[in-house]
C-alpha cells in the first residue's frame, strides 16, 4: 500500500526527476526558480496527487519578490545539512529577483536578515540537485508512492520550469496570482496595475 506523500517528498521528487535535459537529477538553478516552482505546484498540481498530505506542504506569503516560503527554505537547508541535497554556487551572478531568497538567514529564529544593497557585491546564484544519499532515498522510499501518470506530470512540470526564463515564471505567477505579488518590490515590472488596465 502506498504511503502518504509529504511536501518534503515532492521537493525531493522534483529535484530527482529529469527536466529539459531528460537526465535524472537535473539541477534546478536559483532559489527563486525553486520557490516559484513549489508555489505553482501547490496551486495547480497538488490535486493530481491523491496520496499527498496537503498539511505538510510549505506555507507561502507575499514578500518583497512575490510568494515566499520560510518553510521551503528550511526544508532545503535541512536536506543540505543531512547530505541529501547539494547546494552549489554557480559562476553567474543572480538577478534582483533571486536576491530575496539569498537574504534568508538560517541562524535567525525569525528567519529573515536585513536586506542589503546588491550594488557593491551581488550574491551568487545557487543550484540544487540531489546527492547520492538523496537519490538512494528517493528510489528506495518515494518513487513507489507515485503512479506513472503522476511521475509524468512532475517531469513535464520540471521541464517547463527549467526551460522558461525566470522573468517568464515571475510574469506568470504575478499575473495569475496577483495577491501573492501585492508586496513585491518589482511588481510593476511584471503586472499591470488595475487602474492602468482600465485607462
Amino acid at each position: 500500500m502506498a504511503k502518504k506523500l509529504t511536501g518534503k517528498d515532492i521537493l525531493l521528487l522534483l529535484l530527482y526527476l529529469p527536466g529539459k535535459t531528460d537526465k535524472k537529477n537535473e539541477p534546478i538553478i536559483g532559489r527563486t526558480r525553486l520557490t516559484k516552482m513549489i508555489y505553482i505546484f501547490n496551486k495547480e498540481l497538488k490535486n493530481k496527487f491523491d496520496k499527498l498530505d496537503e498539511s505538510t506542504l510549505p506555507d507561502f506569503f507575499a514578500y518583497d519578490y512575490g510568494p515566499f516560503s520560510k518553510d521551503l527554505l528550511d526544508d532545503i537547508q535541512f536536506f543540505v545539512n543531512i547530505d541529501f541535497v547539494i547546494e552549489k554556487v554557480e559562476k553567474i551572478q543572480q538577478t534582483t529577483a533571486d536576491y530575496e531568497e539569498s537574504e534568508y538567514n538560517y541562524n535567525e529564529e525569525i528567519g529573515f536578515g536585513n536586506v542589503n544593497s546588491m550594488e557593491n557585491d551581488p550574491p551568487n546564484l545557487y543550484s540544487y540537485r540531489l546527492a547520492e544519499k538523496g537519490i538512494e532515498f528517493v528510489e528506495e522510499n518515494i518513487l513507489e508512492n507515485i503512479s506513472k501518470q503522476q511521475k509524468e506530470y512532475l517531469i513535464k512540470f520540471k521541464r517547463k520550469i527549467n526551460t522558461l526564463s525566470l522573468d517568464s515564471i515571475l510574469s506568470y505567477v504575478y499575473n495569475k496570482y496577483p495577491d501573492a505579488a501585492e508586496n513585491s518590490l518589482i511588481r510593476s515590472d511584471y503586472i499591470a496595475e488595475a487602474g492602468a488596465k482600465n485607462d
